[in-house]
């Protein structure tokens, strides 16, 4: 619309200047120009002849920067979608991004939202892109634990909202164990360390011991329960729970946890003795010992144990130790804020 007006205005002008240079000079004249004869023709046409010439240039002028302003447009126009579904993968936790922005104008923000995590109040409920608005629904349906399908949108199982829903499944029972753990790089580690957790506590030593790189402090508590117990029952050796302990790093709090998980089940002798191994080559382990002496009130031992160290190492045993000696006779399991 804008090129019609403009044009329409510079025939208008061309016009006008014709009439008046005719009205002022009806004459002809040809001319020699850069060895070029120019033919014998009214005044007035060689007078509009520039116009028409600058009406092109400009023309011409105009159709560069409308292509240049259009190319940038649609670069512009490009960018803003990847801004969209960078935003979009920030809200779903996708991990891996690398959107290449061509415009200065998204350069900086593309970078920070490629290297951030977006989370929303939850009062956001919409923004009017279809693409984000879908992902706000699917977050709030994931947080609330109801059954959805994440299928299209297609995320990698190290997703947050991956792994929030797949977890949701897996207390819901639409998914087991099993399941899971026989296609971990379907579900991920964290989904596959919680399943673990409740696998531990009724399959096999057999079973357990395949997935045993999964083991954290929580699904090993829940597997040395088991030991000689009623339900659910196993046997294993020393040895064999040595080799488990062995790759996890445990603090000294943690020994103290396995210690009194044992307490429900193991045999008093067996869980002495693996106690005693620990302590051998583990001194964060030693705690662990002297915990379990004092529950079973193998007192002579756990004290000769403590005679031998220096004055400023384990000084909550020492205090016990003294008020057993004053004949004050508490728990060991109230010094470490456990249950009687």
């Amino acid at each position: 619309m804008q090129l019609k007006r403009y044009t329409i205005a510079s025939f208008i002008l061309m016009i006008l200047v014709a009439m008046a240079v005719y009205s002022i000079d009806n004459g002809t004249i040809s001319f020699y120009l850069l060895g070029i004869h120019f033919p014998n023709l009214p005044i007035a046409f060689w007078v509009v002849v520039p116009l028409v010439i600058m009406y092109l240039a400009s023309l011409i002028h105009m159709g560069v920067y409308t292509l240049v302003g259009n190319y940038k447009l649609r670069r512009l126009g490009k960018d803003h979608e990847k801004m969209v579904d960078a935003l979009r993968d920030s809200l779903l936790g996708v991990s891996e991004r690398n959107y290449v922005y061509k415009s200065d104008a998204y350069k900086l923000m593309g970078k920070l939202i490629d290297n951030s995590m977006i989370m929303p109040y939850e009062t956001l409920r919409s923004i009017g892109n279809q693409k984000i608005d879908e992902v706000l629904q699917l977050m709030r349906d994931v947080k609330e634990k109801k059954n959805v399908d994440i299928k299209k949108f297609h995320l990698p199982p190290t997703s947050s909202i991956a792994i929030q829903n797949n977890l949701n499944r897996f207390e819901r029972g639409e998914i087991d164990a099993d399941s899971i753990l026989s296609r971990p790089e379907s579900y991920g580690e964290i989904v596959c360390t919680k399943a673990y957790e409740s696998y531990v506590k009724t399959a096999s030593v057999g079973s357990v011991m395949k997935f045993k790189h999964l083991f954290t402090k929580t699904s090993l508590i829940g597997f040395v329960q088991r030991i000689n117990a009623s339900e659910n029952g196993i046997q294993i050796s020393n040895e064999e729970l040595v080799l488990i302990f062995s790759g996890l790093k445990l603090e000294t709090k943690d020994w103290i946890d396995l210690s009194e998980a044992m307490s429900k089940n193991m045999l008093p002798e067996q869980r002495i003795r693996l106690f005693e191994m620990l302590s051998e080559n583990n001194d964060d382990a030693m705690e662990g010992y002297l915990y379990t002496l004092y529950d079973l009130q193998m007192i002579d031992t756990a004290n000769e144990i403590l005679n031998s160290t220096s004055n400023n190492d384990y000084l909550i045993f020492k205090a016990y130790r003294d008020l057993k000696k004053a004949n004050k006779h508490y728990d060991i399991a109230i010094f470490f804020n456990r249950s009687c």
